[in-house]
């Protein structure tokens, strides 16, 4: 069965250091399919939870990991998409923008074998995509913001505060949206409106790949 969403490193280290695991799966899940993401990534994300010095629990983080990578689908890039991938940096490059050996592949994927999405964390993927494969992505890549929008329609912000409040230098913008530093909790709509701001800035500076709106809800139209 093809993939239908595509998550990147960063997102699935981030989600698994807020303990969010479970959350973004549902999310991500459709049509009964798994999200899926490169299979070197758990090589990667390994590393770099054994090594971050910005986590606080690690061990706590490192086991939601290991539940995610139980969850999701594990893929390979064929030789046509490692092709496209190495197309796609070389024309970031031409541009002067950042495209990732991992990030081009994800978008190499998404390209040929028709998945809905993909969930990236790279604010710079974002950027050099909008300007070197718009057409190929066009309405087809989402924001870690955007997955935490939707995560807060799904169980609300007090299910997703405590870990992101536990994990404060992981992601200073999602931290400054969840008011981690005081100690009443936002509602919900003052969340939303937070993560909103961000998707929007980054819509006009990369305009024409997100995924239409602040949350994931186009994915399940």
């Amino acid at each position: 069965m093809p993939e239908r969403v595509l998550v990147d490193n960063d997102v699935a280290l981030k989600i698994s250091c807020y303990d969010l695991v479970d959350e973004m799966v549902d999310a991500t899940t459709v049509a009964e399919v798994a999200p899926a993401m490169l299979g070197v990534g758990r090589f990667v994300i390994r590393s770099r939870l054994a090594k971050a010095r910005n986590i606080a629990d690690a061990a706590k983080a490192i086991d939601a990991f290991e539940r995610l990578l139980a969850a999701i689908r594990a893929i390979e890039p064929d030789e046509a998409e490692l092709s496209l991938a190495a197309d796609l940096e070389a024309e970031a490059s031409r541009h002067d923008l950042d495209l990732d050996g991992g990030e081009s592949q994800l978008l190499a994927v998404l390209a040929r074998r028709g998945c809905d999405l993909l969930l990236t964390g790279d604010k710079r993927a974002i950027s050099a995509i909008a300007a070197t494969a718009a057409a190929i992505a066009a309405s087809r890549i989402a924001c870690l913001e955007q997955l935490i929008c939707q995560l807060v329609g799904m169980v609300g912000t007090q299910a997703v505060r405590p870990g992101v409040c536990a994990e404060p230098r992981v992601d200073r913008a999602i931290t400054a949206c969840f008011a981690c530093s005081r100690a009443a909790p936002p509602g919900d709509d003052e969340v939303v409106a937070g993560l909103t701001s961000y998707v929007r800035h980054l819509d006009d500076v990369a305009p024409g790949v997100l995924l239409p709106g602040a949350d994931l809800s186009p994915l399940a139209a």
